[in-house]
């Protein structure tokens, strides 16, 4: 599992980490069910997130409080038919294709080339299921493309752009009782990990003269974390903006929660501050598994995946 949303598990109850995990066990059974064992490997933790959140508060949602258990989970059914997990794991799918795709236009890419034709029947199932979602993921790409060209080092603004497809999707998938509380905590959450992704990738974009926004007119370089305390103060800045607005968009929706609020507590207080302290160090990559998998730059490039 890769992300920034993570839960605190220590700090949580023993029913609370059985609720976590019962979402995220539902959440890789939802795409492994609609889009086959492959495509669990890009089940997230801010996919869980978002699927804790509305099904916290939509009407129609479910509270998964039990989680599956076996060894071999992932190749179990899932148990919640409802189509709002089924369109969130659809558009998981089709956000990941256009990440590796994004990467093979940086350059000759092996890990994207391998993770392409790993998924594609899931992202041809997607498409199919979905066609609109991959317009709407599509255009969010182009107009983050055409920033990076004009050369952007806006962090925030990039952020913005980079997570209105998603919001674009999220609209239309949730209808009637998508709220703006709702749009901006799944907007700022957008921008906040474009943003993190951004400074975990300083090095590699500088190695590899990749657009970064933290990058743009930089000509010296040594080490992400030279870099990290040397601009600390503006990094600092624009994180702690971000994550204030979103403290705040979730503050407005958990009164309307049904559920999972303490959950969802821990994740927005303890672990949002926390993934924040581990990038801000320079030392270590949060985003692992599907990074050293296949191509990497899943949230940024393309648009945040929630």
């Amino acid at each position: 599992m890769f992300g920034y949303t993570i839960p605190m598990e220590p700090m949580m109850r023993s029913e609370e980490v059985a609720a976590y995990r019962g979402y995220y066990c539902e959440t890789c059974h939802q795409l492994r069910d609609g889009y086959g064992v492959m495509s669990t490997i890009i089940v997230s933790y801010e996919m869980t997130f978002a699927n804790l959140v509305l099904n916290s508060v939509l009407d129609d949602g479910e509270i998964i409080k039990v989680p599956d258990t076996g060894r071999f989970c992932v190749f179990r059914h899932s148990k919640r038919h409802k189509d709002l997990l089924k369109r969130l794991a659809a558009y998981t799918v089709l956000v990941a294709n256009n990440g590796l795709i994004d990467d093979k236009m940086d350059g000759p890419s092996i890990k994207s080339n391998l993770g392409l034709l790993w998924l594609n029947r899931s992202i041809e199932k997607a498409r199919k299921d979905y066609p609109h979602y991959d317009e709407l993921i599509m255009k969010g790409y182009e107009e983050l493309r055409e920033k990076e060209a004009a050369g952007c080092n806006d962090p925030i603004e990039m952020g913005t752009t980079s997570a209105m497809s998603m919001i674009w999707v999220l609209r239309e998938l949730v209808g009637d009782e998508w709220t703006p509380e709702l749009e901006e905590l799944f907007l700022t959450m957008g921008i906040w990990v474009y943003v993190m992704d951004a400074v975990e990738d300083l090095a590699d974009d500088f190695k590899e003269k990749q657009y970064n926004p933290f990058l743009v007119g930089v000509t010296e370089f040594t080490t992400a974390r030279d870099f990290i305390v040397k601009n600390a103060y503006s990094i600092s800045g624009v994180l702690g903006t971000i994550v204030g607005r979103m403290q705040a968009a979730y503050q407005a929706i958990r009164p309307n929660m049904k559920a999972n609020m303490t959950i969802t507590d821990n994740i927005i207080y303890q672990g949002v501050p926390i993934s924040v302290r581990k990038v801000m160090s320079g030392n270590s990559k949060m985003q692992a598994s599907f990074r050293n998998l296949f191509a990497g730059r899943i949230n940024r490039s393309i648009g945040s995946q929630f």
